[in-house]
This record gives structure tokens, C-alpha cells and sequence, in this order.
């Protein structure tokens, strides 16, 4: 059930989505607000510093031709600073940042290419406040009103808009005419794993900067492992040996109280800053396993085949994150945030956060030196290293009631292929690999990294199929529970049970 990152694709995934073309607004009400300025940007205006991959296939003669004639297209998404995403929808005018400027640029190119007027992006709550994104589908399709042609809305929290019958299939309705979900600027890894069975209700890729933003990495600070005489971090990684055992054992004897009052808290020295709550996730991309397997028909299966080695990685994942003397669990202090401003002060040697961190005030203003490693792997034995994305990124989905699905499924298309051409590279080579244009090792890294993330089904389709991962680790962790045998027993009883409900409910949809 592993599918791996294309080399071709781990650039798209670097990307931002749906910007307007004239001044379309970015309203928060439920009525949107498109302006009618005449003023259209050049798809080349913005600041110097951009970037376009040239070897990408031209876009379709039939795509191409498209003219629909001065229409706007309206999109339903969380709002920039929510869940990590970013302004991966809408930004409101050129301001001579990279990427800002792309993101600007690339939506001018898709309302030029296809004749659209402009985009409207509507924004609504993120998760399970009220007036979130799922809520305001729901109001959509249940009074039959044709407000949003698309909808960029959380995997984890959004998604369940398509068992409750509010989406379209994207390989029906018209949609398929021109969205091709076997292009290089979709997830084809990704879309693997969410089809269902012959069916597909939702996509990423190149328009979901949030995709990749989101990848757990481990940030190694260099000055403190020359002080503690380490050995090179970069080999270690490259010879294969970076495993969860290692790190267990290098942070160990780290841990050293700075203020001398005797007591464990941010202003003393760690080998590794981590939290009991969404950091164990990560484990089961960096591990190579998973509980939900596809079929020969390409529906969702319990695994039953991975107890052992899962029971396994229990039992180190819960010694490195609360028994472990060199670990400071970050959950107590905030988060991630506690975590990112120890880090930056020098306060670990490692701190598993998220790829975003490296564009930070604290991070760029960091006196010590850091490079960025994959999460550790199982063991030595594992051929890969693997990456997770934390389950908020952006997903796109057409609302059953949409007027047009084709022209959806047409913009969705030409959005995804320019930030394929144009906006990844801007935030992959200039914003971020930038940064470590002295440090090619680290450069290095973040190939490694962006190239083998791994998706899993459970993690696509969380709230439909309970959290069954969650509940085998996370939850045990968070708990500090050791109790997996009973975890594990109630899950191999009742994922089978709730996979086969969900396949009832998507086989009964008529669309």
C-alpha cells in the first residue's frame, strides 16, 4: 500500500493555489464580494527573484482553447493563517516576496488561459468551530445554491463531506474532461491512496503548498553536536543508521539542567524536543507501516501483518518520547512553538517539528548553525527514510451543486500545472533550498526528504475510519498508557467492521 513521492512531483507539492486574477475579493462573509477593477496583472509582473521549471508538458490543445467568456470562479477555503496552510489560496496584491508574487502571478495565468473574469476566495473556519468549511458546504448543498465551484478544505476535517454525500466524483460528472489525475502536478502517490475503489472524491498536489509545509523533519543543531564531539549527522543519515535505536541512545545523556534549580523545563539543554500528541504520527510514514492496506479491487483492508513490528515501534516510541532522560516532551509548554523558540536558542541538539519552522523569524535569526535530517527510520534493515505530512493539508473537492463541474475540474487543472511550472520552484529553490545554498548536505537532505513522503489511507479518510492509528499509539503515548495489546485487539475487532461501512456509503453514491 506504499506509494512514494516521483522526484517529478516532490517539487509540485511546493506550491500555492487560487489567487484573483483582477481584485477579486477575500471575504469572510457567506456572500462573496468580487471587485470589478479592471486592472489585470502580467503573468511575468512581480519581483526578480522567481523561478519556472522548463522541461514541464504544455497544457492541452483542448484546455488551452477554453474561453469561458468573462465568468468568476468562487472557492471555499480556510483562511491563510489557519492550520498551518498558509496564503496557499489568495493574496491580495505583487509585494515583492517570491513567492507571494507566484502565487499572484499563477492565478493571473489561469484566469488569462481560461477566460475567467476572476477568482473569489471565500474563507470559513478551519476544523470543528462553527461556520467552518464543512458547515457551509453542508448549508450549499442542502438548500441546492451553486456558490462555490471548489472547495480547498482540511483532509482530515473536510473530507467527510464526501461520505455525507456533498461532492462529486472527480473521474465523473465532467469534471475528468480536463482534470487528469495521472499528471505530474497532482499527488499520484497520494491519489493512489484515496481512490476508492474506482472513484476518487478528492485531490492535492501542486496547489497544496500545505502539503509539503507540513512535512515532520528532525532540525539538527550543528555548533552544539561539534561541542559534544558527535559524529557527522549527514553520514550517519547516508549510511543508513539513522534509526529510532540511535537516537534513543545518542540523546540519552544530553539532558543538562542550565539554571541549576533541578528542575526539567525550557531553559535547560535536551537531546530532543518532541510532544506525546501529533509527533507520534509521524512514526508510521518514518516506520514504513501502516494498519489499512488496498485490495485487488482497490478498496481499504485491515492489515493484520504488521502487529509485531508495530508492537515493536510501540514500545520505542513510547520510551523515546516519556521514559527517555534526554527528551523534553513539549506538550506540557505550548507545543510547537515552545519547541521552535528552545530550538532556536540552542537549547537541543534535535527537535522533530514541522518543514515549515525553517522559514521563521526565530530560525533565520538563529545564532548556531542547523541542518534538517529525515525522522529517524525503524531500523537499519529499512532500505528508505520516509516523510509524513501532518493530516491539515489542503484537499480540493467539487460540491454536487456546483453549476459547471467541467469548468471546476478545467481550473483545478491549469492551477495545478502553473504551480507545477512555476510557483514550486520559487518556494523549493529560492525561499527554502536557498537557504543552505553553503550547506549542500543539508540541501541534499531535503531532497531526501520531500521525495519519499508516504501516504496512508488512514490518515486520508481519519474521522471516516476512526483514527485507527491514532488510537494504537497516539492516544497509548498520550496517555502514558504501555497498554497496546488491548488497543490493538479492539481495532483488529472493529476496522474491519468500519471499513466495511464505508465502503457501503461510497458505493451508494450516485455521483
Amino acid at each position: 500500500m506504499k506509494r512514494l513521492l516521483a522526484l517529478a512531483f516532490v517539487l509540485a507539492l511546493l506550491v500555492s493555489v487560487l489567487t484573483s486574477c483582477s481584485s477579486g475579493g477575500n471575504s469572510a462573509d457567506d456572500t462573496t464580494k468580487a471587485v470589478s477593477d479592471d486592472t489585470t496583472s502580467d503573468s511575468n509582473a512581480g519581483g526578480d527573484a522567481s523561478a519556472v521549471t522548463a522541461d514541464v508538458e504544455p497544457l492541452s490543445d483542448e484546455l488551452s482553447a477554453l474561453d469561458y467568456s468573462g465568468r468568476t470562479i468562487t472557492i471555499l477555503s480556510r483562511p491563510a493563517e489557519a492550520a498551518l496552510t498558509g496564503a496557499e489560496i489568495w493574496v491580495e496584491e505583487l509585494t515583492n516576496d517570491p513567492v507571494n508574487d507566484a502565487i499572484f502571478n499563477r492565478n493571473a495565468f489561469v484566469c488569462e488561459t481560461l477566460g475567467i473574469k476572476e477568482i473569489i476566495n471565500v474563507t470559513a473556519n478551519s476544523g470543528p468551530e462553527t461556520n467552518s468549511v464543512l458547515d457551509k458546504l453542508n448549508v450549499m448543498v442542502s438548500s441546492g445554491d451553486q456558490t462555490y465551484d471548489i472547495v480547498a478544505g482540511s483532509v482530515y476535517y473536510d473530507t467527510p463531506a464526501i461520505n455525507q454525500g456533498m461532492v462529486y466524483n472527480l473521474y465523473d460528472n465532467g469534471i475528468e474532461t480536463y482534470l487528469d489525475a495521472s499528471k505530474p502536478w497532482w499527488a499520484n502517490f497520494w491519489v493512489e491512496q484515496a481512490e476508492t475503489g474506482d472513484r476518487l472524491y478528492c485531490i492535492t498536489g501542486a496547489p497544496a503548498l500545505s502539503l509539503s509545509r507540513m512535512m515532520f523533519v528532525t532540525y539538527y543543531n550543528k555548533n552544539l553536536g561539534e561541542d559534544l564531539q558527535l559524529e557527522d549527522m549527514y553520514n550517519v543519515v547516508n549510511e543508513g543508521r539513522w534509526t529510532i535505536d540511535y537516537l534513543n541512545e545518542v540523546i540519552s545523556p544530553l539532558y543538562l539542567s542550565l539554571n541549576g534549580d533541578d528542575y526539567r523545563d525550557t531553559e535547560d539543554r535536551y537531546g530532543l524536543l518532541i510532544n506525546h500528541y501529533e509527533n507520534c504520527d509521524m512514526f508510521w510514514s518514518a516506520f514504513d507501516m501502516s494498519m489499512v492496506r488496498k485490495d485487488e479491487e482497490g478498496w481499504f483492508e485491515f492489515d493484520p501483518s504488521q502487529q509485531q513490528k508495530i508492537s515493536v515501534a510501540f514500545e520505542k516510541v513510547y520510551y523515546l518520547i516519556r521514559e527517555n532522560p534526554g527528551t523534553y516532551d513539549t506538550i506540557d509548554s505550548s507545543g510547537f512553538e515552545v519547541a521552535r523558540d528552545m530550538f532556536a536558542n540552542g537549547s537541543a541538539l534535535f527537535s522533530a517539528m514541522h518543514l515549515y519552522f525553517a522559514e521563521s523569524r526565530e530560525f533565520r535569526n538563529m545564532k548556531d548553525e542547523y541542518g534538517i535530517l529525515p525522522i529517524p527510520k525503524f531500523d537499519e534493515a529499512q532500505k528508505e527514510y520516509y516523510t509524513y505530512s501532518h493530516d491539515q493539508y489542503t484537499v480540493f473537492m467539487v460540491p454536487k451543486t456546483v453549476a459547471d463541474p467541467e469548468m471546476s475540474g478545467a481550473v483545478l487543472e491549469v492551477m495545478a500545472y502553473e504551480s507545477y511550472r512555476s510557483v514550486q520552484p520559487t518556494y523549493y529553490d529560492l525561499v527554502l533550498k536557498g537557504r543552505y545554498a553553503n550547506d549542500p548536505q543539508s540541501r541534499s537532505m531535503l531532497d531526501m526528504i520531500t521525495t519519499n513522503i508516504r501516504v496512508d489511507p488512514s490518515y486520508i479518510y481519519g474521522m471516516q475510519l476512526s483514527q485507527p492509528e491514532v488510537s494504537v499509539l497516539r492516544s497509548k503515548v498520550y496517555s502514558g498508557s504501555k497498554d497496546f495489546g488491548s488497543s490493538w485487539e479492539k481495532q483488529a475487532r472493529k476496522l474491519p467492521v468500519t471499513i466495511k461501512m464505508f465502503r457501503q456509503v461510497i458505493e451508494k453514491l450516485e455521483y
